[in-house]
């Protein structure tokens, strides 16, 4: 039990590293990078991701590798905005680190109440995700324009 706990205290603590330095893009269009640690391998994890959103519908799946997908959503007002999602195994493969990120394609899109953060949320909430062993979410304000107003359905 000591030697799981030390595992995910080390895993928290490099999330809290890599969310503290990691800065946005492009400062012109709504954002959102969220990091997740799941106690799962990473192929289930992608299997998961990739599932859920095909069934979702409102997602065009682009290229899915083991590593990464990459897809485009449409929200319900035609708003077009880019979702990633890549995925490395964490220590000796116990579990799986991912950092999803969803951008609006408009400028004017600066302030999208969270749509971003619920792009992404949706999927991982979806899936079943959220209930898996080990599972963690890293973001904030700085990281997620408007995760804060998110109301994600």
């Amino acid at each position: 039990m000591a030697v799981r706990t030390l595992a995910v205290a080390c895993a928290l603590f490099m999330g809290m590293c890599i969310v503290a330095n990691s800065a946005p893009a492009d400062m012109t269009h709504a954002f959102c990078k969220i990091i997740w640690l799941f106690g799962l391998q990473c192929d289930q994890v992608n299997m998961a991701i990739v599932t859920q959103m095909k069934a979702m519908g409102s997602y065009k799946l682009g290229p899915v590798t083991a590593a990464s997908i990459q897809a485009n959503h449409t929200s319900g007002v035609g708003q077009i905005e880019s979702v990633n999602f890549s995925m490395v195994s964490t220590a000796m493969s116990l579990g799986c680190h991912v950092e999803g990120s969803s951008v609006s394609a408009f400028w004017f899109s600066l302030l999208d109440n969270g749509t971003n953060y619920c792009n992404l949320h949706n999927v991982i909430q979806g899936s079943g995700l959220t209930k898996a062993p080990g599972f963690v979410e890293f973001t904030n304000e700085w990281l997620c324009l408007g995760v804060g107003l998110s109301a994600c359905k």
